[in-house]
C-alpha cells in the first residue's frame, strides 16, 4: 500500500500548478500518490496538469464542482487510501527532501499532525504568471508578508489549545486515523466556502482540544509564490477575519470559552497591533487597511456562523 496521499485543491491557478506538482514528482521520497481537485470554472488547470497525469502514474487528477478548499481536501482524502496524508497549495513549490521529512514526523508515536516551514520563493515572478498575475498594478507593503511561517526551532504543541500560531496549510500534514477520528476539515470554512478562511488554525484547534499532538518543523521547506496584488491581499485578509470570526463562535457554541479567549487574540494581535504598527513602524496605509479589517470582520463572520447549525461533538459547521 502506499505510505502517503499528497493532496492539492485548486481553484482558477491555471498553470500556476505546474511548478507545485514537478516538485511533488521531484521528491527524494517516491512511495506516494498525488491527488489534485480541481474546483475551477474554466479548463486551464486541467490542461497543466495532464502532462503530468500521462508521464507518472502516481498524479491523479479529479474534477469537482463543488467550491471551497476544505471540500477539495476532504474528497482528495476520501480517494486515497494510505495512513499519511500531506496537503500543499496550488501556489507553492516543495523542496526534494519535504515529503520524507514530513513523514519522518508524523512516524514518530503520539504525533496527530505535523506542519512545517513556508518561505517566500524568491525566484518566482508574478508578472509572468500568465493568468494568475496580479489584477492589480499596486505594489503590496513589505510589512504584509503572506503564508509566511519561518520559526527556525522545531516545536511540539500539546496541552492547550490557546496557541495556534503552528503554521500554514500551505505544508501541513496528518495521519489519516486522527484525521478520520477528527470528521475532516470544516467544509463550511476554508478559501471558497460561505465562512471564508480558518481551516488550518480550526483543524489544529480541534486536535489541541482532544489531547492530540502537533510538531512543527522547520527542516520541511515549501516556498510559496506570491503572486497577489494589493486586491487580493486585502480580500485575502478580509476572508481571514470573517473566518476567525465565524471559527471561534463555532468553539462558543459549542460550550468551550476558549473562543472568548481567541476571539479577543485576534482582536487585539490582528487588529489593534496592526493598525498601531502601520502607523508607528511601517507609515502603511495597507497595513492600517488590514488591521481595521480585522478588527470589523470578525463580527461579520460571528454573525454568518450563526446561519449553520454545529456538530457539537466533532466542532463542524453543518450545512442547513
Amino acid at each position: 500500500m502506499t505510505t502517503a496521499d499528497v493532496i492539492i485543491a485548486t481553484r482558477g491557478r491555471g498553470a500556476l500548478i505546474d511548478t507545485t506538482i514537478a516538485s511533488i514528482r521531484q521528491s527524494t521520497y517516491r512511495d506516494f500518490c498525488l491527488w489534485i481537485v480541481d474546483q475551477s470554472k474554466d479548463d486551464a488547470t486541467e490542461r497543466a496538469v495532464a502532462p503530468h497525469v500521462a508521464e507518472d502514474s502516481r498524479v491523479h487528477y479529479q474534477r469537482n464542482i463543488s467550491q471551497g478548499v476544505d471540500i477539495g481536501r476532504n474528497k482528495g482524502v476520501a480517494a486515497g487510501s494510505a495512513p499519511f496524508l500531506l496537503f500543499t497549495d496550488d501556489d507553492c513549490r516543495a523542496e526534494p527532501d519535504w515529503l520524507g521529512t514530513m513523514l519522518s514526523e508524523l512516524e514518530q508515536d503520539g504525533a496527530w499532525a505535523v506542519f512545517g516551514r513556508v518561505v517566500p520563493d524568491e525566484t518566482f515572478r508574478p508578472e509572468l504568471a500568465g493568468d494568475t498575475a496580479p489584477s492589480s498594478d499596486k505594489p503590496v507593503s513589505r510589512a504584509l508578508p503572506m503564508a509566511l511561517k519561518d520559526e527556525p526551532q522545531r516545536k511540539v504543541y500539546q496541552g492547550s489549545c490557546l496557541d495556534l500560531g503552528f503554521g500554514h496549510g500551505a505544508n501541513m500534514g496528518l495521519r489519516r486515523t486522527c484525521f478520520d477520528d477528527l470528521g475532516g476539515f470544516d467544509e463550511l470554512l476554508g478559501a471558497g466556502a460561505p465562512l471564508r478562511s480558518w481551516p488550518e488554525r480550526d483543524l489544529g484547534y480541534r486536535i489541541l482540544r482532544r489531547g492530540g499532538r502537533i510538531v512543527y518543523t522547520p527542516a520541511a521547506l515549501v516556498h510559496y509564490r506570491h503572486w497577489r496584488g494589493w486586491d487580493e491581499v486585502r480580500s485575502t485578509y478580509r476572508n481571514y477575519a470573517i473566518g476567525a470570526g465565524a471559527a471561534t463562535g463555532k468553539y462558543l457554541r459549542c460550550g468551550d470559552w476558549a473562543g472568548l479567549y481567541l476571539l479577543v487574540e485576534w482582536l487585539a494581535g490582528q487588529g489593534v497591533r496592526q493598525v498601531v504598527s502601520g502607523v508607528l513602524k511601517w507609515r502603511s496605509g495597507q497595513k492600517i487597511q488590514v488591521g481595521l479589517l480585522q478588527l470589523i470582520y470578525p463580527w461579520v463572520g460571528l454573525i454568518q456562523g450563526w446561519r449553520y447549525p454545529v456538530d457539537r461533538e466533532r466542532v463542524l459547521y453543518r450545512r442547513s
